[in-house]
Protein backbone atom coordinates (compact mmCIF):
# COMPACT_ATOMS: atom_id res chain seq x y z
CA UNK A 1 0.00 0.00 0.00
CA UNK A 2 2.95 2.29 0.60
CA UNK A 3 3.88 2.50 -2.61
CA UNK A 4 0.54 3.17 -4.21
CA UNK A 5 -0.05 5.68 -1.34
CA UNK A 6 3.23 7.57 -2.53
CA UNK A 7 2.21 7.39 -6.07
CA UNK A 8 -1.04 8.66 -5.17
CA UNK A 9 0.51 11.97 -3.83
CA UNK A 10 2.72 12.39 -6.52
CA UNK A 11 -0.22 13.18 -8.26
CA UNK A 12 -3.18 14.66 -5.76
CA UNK A 13 -0.94 16.89 -4.47
CA UNK A 14 -0.50 18.87 -7.14
CA UNK A 15 -3.27 18.09 -9.42
CA UNK A 16 -3.96 19.89 -12.40
CA UNK A 17 -3.97 23.57 -11.46
CA UNK A 18 -7.46 25.40 -11.52
CA UNK A 19 -7.11 27.28 -14.99
CA UNK A 20 -6.17 30.94 -15.12
CA UNK A 21 -10.16 32.38 -13.91
CA UNK A 22 -13.23 31.95 -16.08
CA UNK A 23 -11.90 33.27 -19.47
CA UNK A 24 -8.91 30.14 -19.13
CA UNK A 25 -11.89 27.75 -18.22
CA UNK A 26 -13.76 28.89 -21.05
CA UNK A 27 -10.31 28.24 -23.74
CA UNK A 28 -9.87 25.14 -22.23
CA UNK A 29 -13.38 24.32 -23.34
CA UNK A 30 -13.30 21.54 -26.70
CA UNK A 31 -16.72 21.46 -28.43
CA UNK A 32 -17.38 18.67 -31.44
CA UNK A 33 -16.47 20.45 -34.74
CA UNK A 34 -19.50 22.75 -35.49
CA UNK A 35 -20.21 23.95 -31.99
CA UNK A 36 -18.59 26.67 -29.86
CA UNK A 37 -19.10 27.15 -26.19
CA UNK A 38 -20.13 30.37 -24.54
CA UNK A 39 -19.49 32.01 -21.05
CA UNK A 40 -22.96 33.45 -19.88
CA UNK A 41 -22.04 33.38 -15.92
CA UNK A 42 -18.75 33.00 -13.91
CA UNK A 43 -17.95 33.88 -10.45
CA UNK A 44 -18.53 35.77 -8.46
CA UNK A 45 -22.16 35.75 -9.91
CA UNK A 46 -22.25 32.15 -9.17
CA UNK A 47 -20.34 29.65 -7.37
CA UNK A 48 -20.99 26.07 -6.65
CA UNK A 49 -23.40 25.58 -9.14
CA UNK A 50 -24.87 22.41 -8.92
CA UNK A 51 -28.81 23.02 -10.63
CA UNK A 52 -30.49 25.65 -12.37
CA UNK A 53 -33.71 26.11 -13.62
CA UNK A 54 -35.63 29.70 -15.87
CA UNK A 55 -38.41 31.46 -14.45
CA UNK A 56 -41.49 32.87 -16.69
CA UNK A 57 -39.47 36.24 -15.72
CA UNK A 58 -36.11 35.11 -17.67
CA UNK A 59 -34.44 34.70 -14.61
CA UNK A 60 -32.07 31.84 -14.28
CA UNK A 61 -32.51 30.30 -10.73
CA UNK A 62 -28.99 28.38 -9.31
CA UNK A 63 -28.61 26.30 -6.53
CA UNK A 64 -25.09 26.23 -4.72
CA UNK A 65 -23.74 23.28 -3.00
CA UNK A 66 -21.41 25.52 -1.53
CA UNK A 67 -21.22 23.37 1.45
CA UNK A 68 -20.16 20.49 0.19
CA UNK A 69 -18.15 17.75 0.70
CA UNK A 70 -18.19 18.22 4.62
CA UNK A 71 -19.86 21.34 5.24
CA UNK A 72 -18.82 25.16 4.45
CA UNK A 73 -16.32 25.32 7.13
CA UNK A 74 -15.50 21.48 7.01
CA UNK A 75 -17.01 20.22 10.13
CA UNK A 76 -21.03 19.84 8.90
CA UNK A 77 -21.88 23.73 9.12
CA UNK A 78 -24.86 24.42 5.73
CA UNK A 79 -23.49 26.87 3.57
CA UNK A 80 -25.96 25.86 0.28
CA UNK A 81 -27.26 28.82 -1.25
CA UNK A 82 -30.45 30.01 -4.18
CA UNK A 83 -29.78 32.72 -5.94
CA UNK A 84 -30.97 33.92 -9.35
CA UNK A 85 -29.41 35.76 -12.18
CA UNK A 86 -30.94 38.74 -14.17
CA UNK A 87 -29.12 39.70 -17.73
CA UNK A 88 -30.44 43.84 -17.46
CA UNK A 89 -28.74 44.44 -20.23
CA UNK A 90 -29.83 41.97 -22.74
CA UNK A 91 -26.71 41.38 -24.10
CA UNK A 92 -26.93 37.06 -23.60
CA UNK A 93 -25.11 37.38 -20.55
CA UNK A 94 -25.77 37.97 -17.12
CA UNK A 95 -24.80 40.76 -15.09
CA UNK A 96 -26.96 41.00 -11.63
CA UNK A 97 -26.74 38.36 -9.17
CA UNK A 98 -28.95 38.22 -6.29
CA UNK A 99 -28.74 35.96 -3.20
CA UNK A 100 -32.41 34.50 -2.07
CA UNK A 101 -31.72 32.20 0.34
CA UNK A 102 -28.60 31.16 2.26
CA UNK A 103 -27.34 28.38 5.08
CA UNK A 104 -28.96 25.06 3.38
CA UNK A 105 -28.06 22.08 4.32
CA UNK A 106 -26.91 20.67 0.49
CA UNK A 107 -29.31 21.82 -1.12
CA UNK A 108 -29.48 20.31 -5.35
CA UNK A 109 -32.68 20.96 -7.45
CA UNK A 110 -34.95 23.96 -8.09
CA UNK A 111 -37.77 24.86 -10.13
CA UNK A 112 -39.99 28.26 -10.46
CA UNK A 113 -43.19 27.74 -8.46
CA UNK A 114 -46.17 30.52 -8.58
CA UNK A 115 -44.48 33.38 -6.94
CA UNK A 116 -41.49 31.52 -5.77
CA UNK A 117 -39.73 28.45 -6.42
CA UNK A 118 -39.54 24.47 -5.30
CA UNK A 119 -36.18 23.39 -3.78
CA UNK A 120 -34.80 19.65 -2.70
CA UNK A 121 -33.12 19.61 0.13
CA UNK A 122 -32.95 16.65 2.41
CA UNK A 123 -34.50 15.79 4.57
CA UNK A 124 -37.36 18.33 2.90
CA UNK A 125 -38.24 19.53 -0.60
CA UNK A 126 -39.78 23.10 0.58
CA UNK A 127 -41.54 26.18 -1.03
CA UNK A 128 -39.81 29.85 -0.95
CA UNK A 129 -41.07 33.06 -2.22
CA UNK A 130 -39.85 36.88 -1.60
CA UNK A 131 -43.08 38.64 -0.33
CA UNK A 132 -41.47 41.99 0.24
CA UNK A 133 -39.95 42.82 -2.97
CA UNK A 134 -36.68 42.68 -1.70
CA UNK A 135 -35.04 39.57 -3.18
CA UNK A 136 -34.43 37.67 -0.45
CA UNK A 137 -37.07 34.69 0.57
CA UNK A 138 -38.66 35.64 3.91
CA UNK A 139 -41.55 32.70 3.72
CA UNK A 140 -40.11 29.15 3.60
CA UNK A 141 -42.90 26.70 3.81
CA UNK A 142 -41.84 22.77 4.12
CA UNK A 143 -43.84 20.94 1.99
CA UNK A 144 -42.62 17.21 2.09
CA UNK A 145 -40.54 15.78 4.79
CA UNK A 146 -38.63 12.43 5.31
CA UNK A 147 -36.20 11.95 2.75
CA UNK A 148 -32.75 10.17 3.83
CA UNK A 149 -29.92 12.41 4.54
CA UNK A 150 -26.99 10.44 3.16
CA UNK A 151 -23.96 10.97 1.14
CA UNK A 152 -24.84 14.76 -0.41
CA UNK A 153 -24.27 12.79 -4.03
CA UNK A 154 -27.15 10.57 -2.93
CA UNK A 155 -29.78 13.08 -2.10
CA UNK A 156 -33.42 13.47 -3.12
CA UNK A 157 -33.39 15.76 -6.21
CA UNK A 158 -34.87 16.90 -9.67
CA UNK A 159 -37.91 18.74 -9.68
CA UNK A 160 -39.24 18.05 -13.77
CA UNK A 161 -42.60 18.88 -14.97
CA UNK A 162 -45.04 15.85 -16.76
CA UNK A 163 -47.51 16.60 -19.32
CA UNK A 164 -49.53 14.54 -16.81
CA UNK A 165 -49.48 17.74 -14.93
CA UNK A 166 -47.15 16.42 -12.08
CA UNK A 167 -43.72 17.17 -10.72
CA UNK A 168 -41.38 14.30 -11.09
CA UNK A 169 -38.61 13.76 -8.74
CA UNK A 170 -35.29 11.25 -8.82
CA UNK A 171 -34.92 9.26 -5.35
CA UNK A 172 -31.10 9.82 -5.11
CA UNK A 173 -30.67 6.62 -3.97
CA UNK A 174 -31.25 7.43 -0.22
CA UNK A 175 -35.54 6.98 -0.11
CA UNK A 176 -37.05 7.75 2.61
CA UNK A 177 -40.60 7.49 4.42
CA UNK A 178 -42.31 10.89 2.97
CA UNK A 179 -44.24 12.72 4.66
CA UNK A 180 -46.98 15.34 2.88
CA UNK A 181 -47.22 18.35 5.54
CA UNK A 182 -50.13 19.50 3.73
CA UNK A 183 -52.21 16.50 3.76
CA UNK A 184 -50.75 14.07 6.91
CA UNK A 185 -50.35 11.26 4.02
CA UNK A 186 -47.30 8.82 4.15
CA UNK A 187 -45.17 6.93 1.27
CA UNK A 188 -42.30 4.83 1.13
CA UNK A 189 -39.81 5.54 -1.90
CA UNK A 190 -37.26 2.95 -1.23
CA UNK A 191 -36.65 1.49 -4.57
CA UNK A 192 -38.32 4.35 -6.42
CA UNK A 193 -38.40 7.95 -7.47
CA UNK A 194 -41.76 9.84 -7.03
CA UNK A 195 -44.11 12.41 -8.67
CA UNK A 196 -46.33 15.61 -6.34
CA UNK A 197 -48.46 17.47 -6.97
CA UNK A 198 -47.32 20.81 -4.86
CA UNK A 199 -50.25 22.74 -4.14
CA UNK A 200 -52.39 19.64 -3.36
CA UNK A 201 -49.61 18.02 -1.20
CA UNK A 202 -49.87 15.45 -3.28
CA UNK A 203 -47.09 11.92 -3.46
CA UNK A 204 -46.92 9.31 -5.34
CA UNK A 205 -43.97 6.56 -6.38
CA UNK A 206 -43.23 5.71 -9.60
CA UNK A 207 -40.99 3.14 -11.70
CA UNK A 208 -37.27 3.33 -11.14
CA UNK A 209 -34.34 4.76 -9.16
CA UNK A 210 -32.27 7.65 -10.14
CA UNK A 211 -29.72 9.02 -8.64
CA UNK A 212 -29.47 12.57 -10.33
CA UNK A 213 -32.30 14.06 -12.15
CA UNK A 214 -34.95 12.15 -14.14
CA UNK A 215 -35.76 13.80 -17.32
CA UNK A 216 -38.47 12.72 -20.03
CA UNK A 217 -38.71 13.30 -23.77
CA UNK A 218 -41.12 15.10 -25.53
CA UNK A 219 -43.53 12.25 -26.06
CA UNK A 220 -43.88 11.19 -22.13
CA UNK A 221 -41.00 8.49 -21.91
CA UNK A 222 -38.80 9.09 -19.04
CA UNK A 223 -35.23 8.33 -17.84
CA UNK A 224 -32.73 8.13 -15.13
CA UNK A 225 -29.37 7.25 -14.77
CA UNK A 226 -26.54 6.18 -12.06
CA UNK A 227 -23.09 6.87 -11.77
CA UNK A 228 -22.15 4.04 -13.50
CA UNK A 229 -25.16 3.59 -15.85
CA UNK A 230 -25.68 6.65 -17.85
CA UNK A 231 -29.06 6.35 -18.77
CA UNK A 232 -32.32 3.99 -17.97
CA UNK A 233 -35.59 3.78 -20.02
CA UNK A 234 -38.53 3.28 -17.08
CA UNK A 235 -40.19 1.33 -19.77
CA UNK A 236 -42.88 -0.01 -17.16
CA UNK A 237 -44.99 2.11 -15.67
CA UNK A 238 -45.44 1.47 -11.79
CA UNK A 239 -48.89 2.88 -11.46
CA UNK A 240 -49.94 -0.26 -13.38
CA UNK A 241 -47.36 -2.55 -12.02
CA UNK A 242 -49.40 -2.05 -8.63
CA UNK A 243 -52.61 -3.03 -9.71
CA UNK A 244 -51.66 -6.78 -10.53
CA UNK A 245 -50.28 -7.81 -7.26
CA UNK A 246 -49.97 -11.89 -8.14
CA UNK A 247 -47.66 -10.88 -11.14
CA UNK A 248 -43.98 -10.40 -11.04
CA UNK A 249 -42.81 -7.91 -12.88
CA UNK A 250 -39.90 -8.28 -15.09
CA UNK A 251 -37.16 -5.44 -14.33
CA UNK A 252 -39.13 -1.77 -15.19
CA UNK A 253 -35.83 -0.33 -16.32
CA UNK A 254 -33.70 -0.93 -19.61
CA UNK A 255 -30.17 0.04 -20.42
CA UNK A 256 -30.83 2.47 -23.04
CA UNK A 257 -27.02 2.53 -24.44
CA UNK A 258 -25.85 -0.64 -26.59
CA UNK A 259 -22.43 0.10 -24.62
CA UNK A 260 -24.40 0.22 -20.72
CA UNK A 261 -22.68 0.58 -17.55
CA UNK A 262 -19.45 1.93 -16.97
CA UNK A 263 -18.46 2.18 -20.72
CA UNK A 264 -15.42 3.87 -22.01
CA UNK A 265 -15.25 7.74 -22.17
CA UNK A 266 -12.30 9.91 -24.23
CA UNK A 267 -11.64 13.03 -21.73
CA UNK A 268 -9.50 15.55 -23.39
CA UNK A 269 -7.92 16.47 -19.94
CA UNK A 270 -4.93 14.50 -18.35
CA UNK A 271 -5.95 11.04 -16.65
CA UNK A 272 -5.08 11.52 -13.15
CA UNK A 273 -4.74 8.54 -10.13
CA UNK A 274 -8.32 7.87 -8.95
CA UNK A 275 -8.63 7.70 -5.29
CA UNK A 276 -9.77 4.47 -5.70
CA UNK A 277 -11.02 2.16 -8.77
CA UNK A 278 -8.23 2.85 -10.53
CA UNK A 279 -9.59 0.26 -13.16
CA UNK A 280 -12.26 2.91 -13.68
CA UNK A 281 -10.36 5.25 -14.88
CA UNK A 282 -11.66 7.03 -18.16
CA UNK A 283 -14.54 5.12 -17.89
CA UNK A 284 -18.04 6.26 -16.72
CA UNK A 285 -17.93 6.60 -12.62
CA UNK A 286 -19.90 9.69 -12.22
CA UNK A 287 -22.53 9.53 -15.14
CA UNK A 288 -25.46 12.08 -14.05
CA UNK A 289 -28.17 14.76 -15.27
CA UNK A 290 -28.94 12.54 -18.60
CA UNK A 291 -31.41 14.00 -20.85
CA UNK A 292 -32.57 14.36 -24.00
CA UNK A 293 -32.64 17.27 -26.66
CA UNK A 294 -35.75 18.83 -27.01
CA UNK A 295 -35.41 21.71 -29.49
CA UNK A 296 -34.50 22.09 -32.97
CA UNK A 297 -31.52 24.85 -32.42
CA UNK A 298 -28.68 21.95 -33.33
CA UNK A 299 -30.53 20.32 -36.42
CA UNK A 300 -32.08 17.30 -37.40
CA UNK A 301 -29.17 15.09 -36.65
CA UNK A 302 -29.27 16.23 -32.67
CA UNK A 303 -33.03 15.88 -32.50
CA UNK A 304 -33.89 13.57 -29.33
CA UNK A 305 -30.20 12.88 -28.65
CA UNK A 306 -29.16 12.14 -25.35
CA UNK A 307 -26.59 14.16 -23.65
CA UNK A 308 -24.48 12.87 -20.07
CA UNK A 309 -22.76 14.30 -17.24
CA UNK A 310 -19.63 12.75 -16.75
CA UNK A 311 -17.67 15.40 -14.23
CA UNK A 312 -15.28 13.33 -12.85
CA UNK A 313 -13.98 13.20 -16.63
CA UNK A 314 -14.32 16.55 -17.17
CA UNK A 315 -17.03 15.98 -20.09
CA UNK A 316 -20.49 15.93 -21.94
CA UNK A 317 -21.55 12.44 -23.77
CA UNK A 318 -23.44 12.36 -26.63
CA UNK A 319 -25.57 9.07 -27.91
CA UNK A 320 -27.52 8.62 -30.97
CA UNK A 321 -31.47 7.20 -29.47
CA UNK A 322 -33.35 4.84 -31.49
CA UNK A 323 -36.59 3.79 -31.20
CA UNK A 324 -36.75 -0.08 -30.16
CA UNK A 325 -40.25 -1.83 -29.68
CA UNK A 326 -41.58 0.10 -27.16
CA UNK A 327 -38.12 1.12 -25.43
CA UNK A 328 -35.23 2.75 -26.71
CA UNK A 329 -31.34 1.99 -27.29
CA UNK A 330 -28.54 4.21 -28.59
CA UNK A 331 -25.60 4.17 -29.32
CA UNK A 332 -22.01 6.66 -29.97
CA UNK A 333 -22.65 8.91 -33.34
CA UNK A 334 -20.55 7.77 -36.32
CA UNK A 335 -18.23 10.49 -35.76
CA UNK A 336 -18.11 10.71 -31.96
CA UNK A 337 -16.88 7.07 -31.52
CA UNK A 338 -13.23 8.17 -29.41
CA UNK A 339 -14.02 11.81 -28.87
CA UNK A 340 -16.91 13.43 -26.93
CA UNK A 341 -19.37 16.09 -27.72
CA UNK A 342 -17.92 18.62 -24.87
CA UNK A 343 -14.64 17.98 -22.62
CA UNK A 344 -12.19 20.32 -20.82
CA UNK A 345 -8.47 19.85 -20.46
CA UNK A 346 -9.40 21.34 -17.16
CA UNK A 347 -9.25 18.58 -14.81
CA UNK A 348 -10.97 21.02 -12.24
CA UNK A 349 -13.58 21.72 -14.79
CA UNK A 350 -16.94 19.48 -13.16
CA UNK A 351 -20.04 19.63 -15.09
CA UNK A 352 -23.08 18.96 -12.59
CA UNK A 353 -26.18 19.29 -14.52
CA UNK A 354 -27.31 20.38 -18.29
CA UNK A 355 -30.28 21.34 -19.82
CA UNK A 356 -31.29 22.39 -22.67
CA UNK A 357 -32.14 26.01 -22.13
CA UNK A 358 -34.88 28.71 -23.68
CA UNK A 359 -32.92 29.49 -26.41
CA UNK A 360 -32.24 26.37 -27.79
CA UNK A 361 -28.91 25.59 -26.79
CA UNK A 362 -27.13 23.14 -24.09
CA UNK A 363 -26.22 24.75 -21.23
CA UNK A 364 -23.83 23.60 -18.37
CA UNK A 365 -23.86 24.08 -14.77
CA UNK A 366 -19.76 24.06 -13.64
CA UNK A 367 -19.27 23.39 -10.14
CA UNK A 368 -15.63 23.93 -10.74
CA UNK A 369 -13.49 21.85 -7.92
CA UNK A 370 -10.28 20.42 -8.01
CA UNK A 371 -11.70 17.05 -5.66
CA UNK A 372 -15.21 16.09 -7.05
CA UNK A 373 -15.05 12.96 -5.35
CA UNK A 374 -16.59 12.59 -1.69
CA UNK A 375 -14.28 12.26 1.14
CA UNK A 376 -16.13 8.89 2.24
CA UNK A 377 -14.12 7.54 -1.04
CA UNK A 378 -10.71 8.84 -0.56
CA UNK A 379 -8.61 7.74 1.69
CA UNK A 380 -7.89 9.28 5.32
CA UNK A 381 -4.44 9.70 4.70
CA UNK A 382 -4.81 11.41 1.43
CA UNK A 383 -7.42 13.51 2.84
CA UNK A 384 -4.90 15.27 4.92
CA UNK A 385 -2.65 16.13 2.28
CA UNK A 386 -5.26 17.53 -0.14
CA UNK A 387 -7.77 20.54 -0.12
CA UNK A 388 -11.09 18.84 -0.16
CA UNK A 389 -12.72 22.37 -0.58
CA UNK A 390 -10.36 23.94 -3.20
CA UNK A 391 -12.56 25.17 -6.07
CA UNK A 392 -15.35 26.31 -3.73
CA UNK A 393 -15.07 30.12 -4.47
CA UNK A 394 -15.87 29.30 -8.38
CA UNK A 395 -18.20 28.32 -10.65
CA UNK A 396 -19.54 28.52 -14.76
CA UNK A 397 -22.53 28.64 -16.31
CA UNK A 398 -21.81 27.90 -20.52
CA UNK A 399 -23.79 26.81 -22.90
CA UNK A 400 -22.78 25.22 -26.19
CA UNK A 401 -24.50 26.51 -29.45
CA UNK A 402 -24.05 25.82 -33.11
CA UNK A 403 -21.38 27.94 -34.72
CA UNK A 404 -23.75 28.58 -38.10
CA UNK A 405 -27.07 29.22 -36.14
CA UNK A 406 -27.50 31.95 -33.48
CA UNK A 407 -29.78 31.34 -30.55
CA UNK A 408 -32.92 32.62 -30.04
CA UNK A 409 -33.43 35.32 -27.33
CA UNK A 410 -34.66 34.31 -23.82
CA UNK A 411 -38.08 34.85 -24.00
CA UNK A 412 -40.73 36.27 -21.14
CA UNK A 413 -43.89 34.39 -20.36
CA UNK A 414 -44.78 36.30 -17.29
CA UNK A 415 -46.26 38.95 -18.60
CA UNK A 416 -48.47 37.51 -21.70
CA UNK A 417 -52.07 37.11 -21.62
CA UNK A 418 -53.87 33.37 -21.68
CA UNK A 419 -53.98 34.08 -25.64
CA UNK A 420 -50.16 34.02 -26.01
CA UNK A 421 -49.09 31.45 -23.61
CA UNK A 422 -51.74 29.28 -25.38
CA UNK A 423 -50.33 30.71 -28.50
CA UNK A 424 -46.30 29.77 -27.13
CA UNK A 425 -47.48 26.09 -27.19
CA UNK A 426 -46.46 25.51 -31.03
CA UNK A 427 -42.99 26.06 -30.60
CA UNK A 428 -40.15 23.49 -31.30
CA UNK A 429 -38.48 24.07 -27.60
CA UNK A 430 -39.50 21.13 -24.80
CA UNK A 431 -38.94 23.65 -22.19
CA UNK A 432 -41.08 26.42 -23.31
CA UNK A 433 -44.36 24.18 -24.09
CA UNK A 434 -43.62 22.68 -20.36
CA UNK A 435 -43.49 25.85 -18.86
CA UNK A 436 -46.28 27.76 -20.83
CA UNK A 437 -48.68 24.75 -20.05
CA UNK A 438 -47.09 25.11 -15.83
CA UNK A 439 -48.69 28.76 -16.69
CA UNK A 440 -51.86 27.79 -17.74
CA UNK A 441 -52.67 25.74 -15.23
CA UNK A 442 -51.42 28.37 -12.49
CA UNK A 443 -53.57 31.03 -13.81
CA UNK A 444 -56.57 28.19 -13.64
CA UNK A 445 -58.57 31.43 -16.33
CA UNK A 446 -61.49 29.66 -18.33
CA UNK A 447 -60.13 31.67 -21.21
CA UNK A 448 -58.26 29.29 -22.15
CA UNK A 449 -60.44 26.52 -22.80
CA UNK A 450 -61.79 27.14 -25.96
CA UNK A 451 -58.32 28.65 -27.14
CA UNK A 452 -56.66 25.27 -26.17
CA UNK A 453 -59.62 23.57 -27.88
CA UNK A 454 -59.05 25.08 -31.17
CA UNK A 455 -55.53 24.65 -30.93
CA UNK A 456 -56.10 20.89 -30.29
CA UNK A 457 -58.31 20.63 -33.37
CA UNK A 458 -55.85 23.23 -35.29
CA UNK A 459 -54.53 20.37 -38.14
CA UNK A 460 -52.41 22.69 -39.50
CA UNK A 461 -50.47 22.63 -35.99
CA UNK A 462 -48.02 20.21 -34.96
CA UNK A 463 -48.60 17.36 -32.90
CA UNK A 464 -46.55 18.53 -30.38
CA UNK A 465 -48.36 21.57 -29.84
CA UNK A 466 -51.61 19.67 -30.04
CA UNK A 467 -50.55 17.15 -27.44
CA UNK A 468 -49.43 20.12 -25.09
CA UNK A 469 -53.28 21.11 -25.59
CA UNK A 470 -54.55 18.49 -24.45
CA UNK A 471 -52.91 17.35 -21.56
CA UNK A 472 -53.41 21.43 -20.43
CA UNK A 473 -57.00 20.84 -20.70
CA UNK A 474 -56.96 17.61 -18.60
CA UNK A 475 -55.24 19.65 -16.16
CA UNK A 476 -57.94 22.60 -16.16
CA UNK A 477 -60.49 19.63 -15.72
CA UNK A 478 -61.62 20.24 -19.32
CA UNK A 479 -61.91 17.33 -21.24
CA UNK A 480 -64.97 15.01 -21.72
CA UNK A 481 -65.28 11.64 -23.40
CA UNK A 482 -67.06 13.64 -26.54
CA UNK A 483 -63.60 15.42 -26.88
CA UNK A 484 -61.28 12.21 -26.54
CA UNK A 485 -63.04 10.37 -28.82
CA UNK A 486 -62.77 13.17 -31.34
CA UNK A 487 -59.11 13.90 -30.78
CA UNK A 488 -57.83 9.89 -31.67
CA UNK A 489 -55.97 9.24 -34.92
CA UNK A 490 -54.01 12.89 -34.86
CA UNK A 491 -50.66 11.24 -34.44
CA UNK A 492 -50.38 7.29 -32.31
CA UNK A 493 -48.29 9.50 -29.67
CA UNK A 494 -51.71 11.47 -28.60
CA UNK A 495 -53.47 8.51 -28.98
CA UNK A 496 -51.65 6.84 -26.29
CA UNK A 497 -52.11 9.88 -24.18
CA UNK A 498 -55.66 9.79 -24.83
CA UNK A 499 -56.17 5.76 -24.35
CA UNK A 500 -54.81 7.05 -20.55
CA UNK A 501 -56.62 10.09 -20.43
CA UNK A 502 -60.00 8.00 -21.10
CA UNK A 503 -59.79 5.68 -18.68
CA UNK A 504 -61.96 7.23 -16.47
CA UNK A 505 -64.63 7.43 -18.91
CA UNK A 506 -64.17 3.89 -20.04
CA UNK A 507 -67.61 2.45 -18.21
CA UNK A 508 -69.48 5.75 -19.13
CA UNK A 509 -69.06 6.17 -22.44
CA UNK A 510 -69.12 2.97 -24.23
CA UNK A 511 -68.64 4.90 -27.71
CA UNK A 512 -64.84 6.05 -26.31
CA UNK A 513 -64.57 2.83 -24.82
CA UNK A 514 -64.88 1.25 -27.74
CA UNK A 515 -62.60 3.58 -30.24
CA UNK A 516 -59.95 3.37 -27.98
CA UNK A 517 -60.20 -0.68 -27.94
CA UNK A 518 -60.25 -0.34 -31.78
CA UNK A 519 -56.68 1.27 -31.73
CA UNK A 520 -55.04 -2.41 -30.99
CA UNK A 521 -54.86 -3.25 -34.38
CA UNK A 522 -52.49 -0.38 -34.62
CA UNK A 523 -48.34 -1.68 -35.53
CA UNK A 524 -47.01 1.28 -32.48
CA UNK A 525 -45.22 -0.22 -29.84
CA UNK A 526 -45.29 1.82 -27.33
CA UNK A 527 -49.06 3.02 -28.04
CA UNK A 528 -49.69 -0.90 -27.51
CA UNK A 529 -48.38 -0.95 -24.46
CA UNK A 530 -50.50 2.14 -23.02
CA UNK A 531 -53.86 -0.24 -24.37
CA UNK A 532 -52.81 -3.22 -22.46
CA UNK A 533 -52.18 -0.09 -19.15
CA UNK A 534 -55.29 1.47 -19.77
CA UNK A 535 -57.65 -1.19 -21.10
CA UNK A 536 -57.60 -2.98 -17.73
CA UNK A 537 -59.61 -0.18 -16.30
CA UNK A 538 -62.32 -0.78 -18.17
CA UNK A 539 -64.63 -3.50 -16.64
CA UNK A 540 -66.34 -4.63 -19.25
CA UNK A 541 -66.12 -8.56 -21.52
CA UNK A 542 -65.13 -6.71 -24.41
CA UNK A 543 -62.20 -4.97 -22.73
CA UNK A 544 -61.02 -8.33 -21.91
CA UNK A 545 -61.52 -9.64 -25.78
CA UNK A 546 -59.59 -6.22 -26.85
CA UNK A 547 -56.78 -7.40 -23.94
CA UNK A 548 -56.90 -11.17 -25.56
CA UNK A 549 -56.17 -9.72 -28.87
CA UNK A 550 -53.50 -7.61 -28.06
CA UNK A 551 -51.70 -10.71 -25.84
CA UNK A 552 -51.93 -12.43 -29.50
CA UNK A 553 -50.23 -10.04 -31.21
CA UNK A 554 -47.67 -9.23 -28.50
CA UNK A 555 -46.87 -12.59 -27.80
CA UNK A 556 -43.39 -11.63 -28.43
CA UNK A 557 -43.26 -8.87 -25.95
CA UNK A 558 -44.68 -10.95 -22.75
CA UNK A 559 -43.65 -7.93 -20.69
CA UNK A 560 -46.45 -6.10 -22.47
CA UNK A 561 -49.30 -7.87 -21.28
CA UNK A 562 -48.79 -8.97 -17.85
CA UNK A 563 -50.45 -6.03 -16.09
CA UNK A 564 -53.90 -5.85 -17.87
Amino acid sequence: MRPLFAFLLTFLLAPASLADGPRGALESMVARPGFQVELVACEPLTMDPVAFAWGADGKLWIVEMADYPLGIDGKGTPGGRVRFLEDRDGDGRYDSSTLFLDGLSYPNGIMPWRKGVLVTCAPEIFYAEDTDGDGRADLRKPLYRGFGEGNPQHRVNGLRWGLDNWVYCANGDSGGGIESLLTGEKVNIGGRDFRIRPDEGLIEPVTGQTQFVRERDDWGNWFGNNNSHPMYHFALDDHYLRRNPHVASPEPRVQVSLAPGAAPVFPASRTLPRFNDQNAANRFTSACSAIIYRDNLFGPRFAGNSFVSEPVHNLVHREVIFADGFTFHSRRDDDERRSEFLASTDNSCRPAMIRVGPDGALWVADMYRQVIEHPEWIPKEVQAKVDLRAGADKGRIYRVVPVDARPRPMPRFDKLDVAGLVAALDSPSGWQRDLVQQLLLERNDPAAVPLLKSLLADTAKPPLARLHALTTLDGLKAIDAGLLRQTLGIHSQIDRHVARLSEPYFDRSPELAAAVARLVDSDEPQLLMQLAYSLGEWHSPDAGRALGKLALRTVERPASVGNA
